[in-house]
């Protein structure tokens, strides 16, 4: 690889950590999720996070870890769906590796997303409205940030994989 990190950004559902496991273990990278490292470091859970603390001290705890992981290599890194909210987020993570958004369509979204309890977003609000309206702020600062984009719509993981393996 002539970059030091894959990160894999995009809306909740959309497949970043499974497909980043994958990645990782199929290229001999090591794997990261920056919202486990939230929940390892901080002892609580995102939901937790966000009742006690605010989204707005989730996000921060967010930028915190991007900035931890400034001295990583060969790394794939899945992201918070909101990473991207902050510009100096997008700055760090363009400058610690490649981006690839995995770019999902509603329909396929709510199917994966509507019987998830861990999701503070979406807590006592419609969901499809919701996920569009999350849609509508983040898909266009993804493809802004991202240096591949990858359509996850109905399609299996290994094909998704393949479709990766063939752009890194």
């Amino acid at each position: 690889m002539d970059f030091r990190n894959i990160f894999i950004i995009g809306s909740m559902g959309c497949g970043k950590t499974s497909i980043g496991k994958i990645l990782a273990k199929n290229n001999n990278l090591s794997f990261l999720d920056t919202d486990h490292e939230i929940i390892r470091s901080s002892g609580y859970s995102i939901p937790d996070i966000f009742e006690k603390f605010g989204e707005e001290y989730f996000r921060e705890l967010e930028s915190e870890q991007l900035i931890k992981m400034n001295t990583i290599r060969n790394h794939v890194i899945s992201t918070g769906g909101g990473i991207v909210l902050r510009h100096n987020n997008i700055g760090l993570i363009k400058e610690l590796g490649r981006v690839i958004f995995l770019d999902i369509n509603i329909s396929c979204q709510i199917e994966r997303v509507r019987n998830r309890k861990n999701r503070p977003l979406l807590n006592d609000k419609d969901l499809e409205d919701n996920l569009i309206s999350l849609k509508k702020v983040r898909d266009p600062i993804y493809k802004k940030v991202s240096n591949y984009i990858i359509d996850v719509s109905g399609k299996e993981k290994s094909q998704i994989i393949r479709e990766i393996q063939k752009i890194i």
